[in-house]
């Protein structure tokens, strides 16, 4: 069966076309019948035809990269097989919505048609052009969701220690005030002088005094040493004071004023274990805060959410930072080593810094994935005349020889199924070459890769 004209003129690329050139092309092309949720076109099947969708829609559902992909073409639209498209098979299974009907011209009257109708060809390959621009758009957005889903992971990871310690230290410091008042009594009806209370405010002093951390060993064996002292003291709960105590800074020989003191060493303890312990937990939980607060941090310069959208001074060395702050969970769940080798002053480069922070997430996500447990990065950040160079070199197994050149092609991906779309490359390519006029540099053997962005230099 084959189309009217009058159908045909529905198709927005054939509406102004001549009757004899509707005429032609009705003459070589196939109408068929589709109902709703018939297959149209298989995934897998050879892409032989151009489609002209006369009515209905076909909704088109497949994988691509790992990811899933769906699409739909409506009442009035060209699909398929398109003329100078490279596509050989179609990747997706397209099923007809509602009631279709589908007009089919065969590749093989392409040439006829460009004859017959010369002015159509320019407009077929604007829409295979459209098609595969959108389709990268939506490829790159994928990408940037499947970094950002990556991303949010490794800071949860990151915001969890400092958030349970905080819980963990408001918790302790809430039942040490809860004690307060049996505390006072004590102090105020032992007979505890002004005296011995300078004494014990003396031992808090030096504890504070040393703030280096000890060994576990050396934790265990001031722990026990400290538990015999107590222990010989009548102190109650002595060790359960001693653990305390030791953490906090109190050595053994800190105490020795108690054996002066032996009818208030309970108490004065308690007072010791207090004032400490508060003072440890307030101390946690500012540095706990200021963990989250320096997260924050970097998630704002990373996302650059303070910044207009023109091109600006971006520091890079910044950027490399926090971006490794975002991947830091990625990097120790391997207990990468990283090192950075930064000059002490360097010009700035004239971009966009989320865009280049795009590039450094990619350029460090792929180096992760291709290091083994316990594998070194160096990143280091250089000048030559008038560019700015960021080397990210790994001890990885190498990027094979037969497909250096491909690794920044769309789509292309070494990773397994369903771990890479093979955009981040291209997407890394995009930003460095056409967006800030700068080249990369891909260098590999077995044991050592080096990939180098240049930047031309801020003038």
């Amino acid at each position: 069966m084959r189309p009217a004209p009058d159908d045909l003129r529905q198709i927005e690329a054939l509406s102004d076309l001549t009757d004899t050139e509707l005429e032609w092309i009705a003459s070589h092309t196939q109408e068929q019948h589709f109902a709703d949720g018939q297959v149209v076109v298989q995934a897998g099947d050879p892409a032989s035809h151009l489609f002209l969708l006369l009515e209905g829609q076909v909704a088109y559902t497949g994988e691509l990269g790992g990811q899933p992909i769906r699409y739909v073409t409506r009442q009035g639209e060209v699909a398929g097989m398109l003329p100078h498209s490279r596509m050989t098979h179609f990747a997706s299974t397209g099923r007809a919505v509602g009631r279709t009907r589908v007009g089919q011209l065969p590749q093989t009257d392409f040439p006829a048609l460009a004859q017959a109708v010369p002015s159509l060809d320019a407009r077929l390959l604007a829409i295979m052009t459209r098609r595969i621009r959108d389709a990268a758009h939506a490829e790159e957005q994928r990408e940037r969701m499947s970094a950002l889903g990556k991303l949010s992971a490794g800071l949860a990871h990151e915001l969890n220690n400092p958030t349970a310690a905080l819980r963990r230290d408001a918790a302790d410091l809430q039942d040490k005030l809860g004690s307060v008042p049996v505390l006072l009594q004590e102090l105020l009806y032992s007979g505890i002088s002004s005296t011995q209370l300078q004494q014990a405010e003396t031992t808090i002093v030096l504890a504070a005094q040393r703030t280096g951390p000890v060994g576990t060993i050396e934790q265990a064996d001031l722990e026990d040493q400290l538990l015999d002292q107590l222990d010989d003291l009548g102190v109650e709960r002595p060790e359960e004071r001693a653990a305390t105590l030791v953490e906090a800074g109190v050595r053994p020989g800190d105490l020795e004023w108690l054996e002066q003191q032996r009818t208030h060493a309970s108490t004065l303890t308690a007072y010791l274990e207090f004032r400490l312990g508060s003072q440890m937990a307030l101390r946690n939980m500012t540095g706990a805060a200021g963990r989250i607060s320096e997260l924050v941090g970097s998630i704002k310069r990373y996302s650059h959410m303070d910044r207009g959208g023109d091109q600006q001074p971006v520091d890079v060395r910044t950027g490399i930072d926090s971006t490794l702050t975002m991947l830091a969970h990625k990097l120790r769940s391997k207990n990468i080593q990283v090192e950075r080798l930064y000059p002490d002053s360097l010009p700035s480069v004239i971009g966009h810094e989320g865009e280049l922070n795009q590039v450094w997430t990619n350029l460090i996500d792929n180096a992760v994935d291709a290091l083994a447990q316990d594998g070194r990065l160096t990143i280091g950040v250089t000048v030559q005349a008038d560019q700015v160079g960021v080397s990210f070199l790994d001890n990885g197994a190498g990027i094979p020889a037969e497909i250096q050149g491909r690794i920044f092609e769309p789509f292309f991906t070494t990773k397994g199924v369903g771990t890479g779309t093979g955009m981040g490359l291209d997407l890394v390519q995009r930003i460095v070459i056409r967006q800030h006029g700068g080249r990369i540099q891909v260098t590999s053997q077995p044991g050592e890769t080096d990939i180098q962005v240049w930047l031309p230099a801020a003038p």
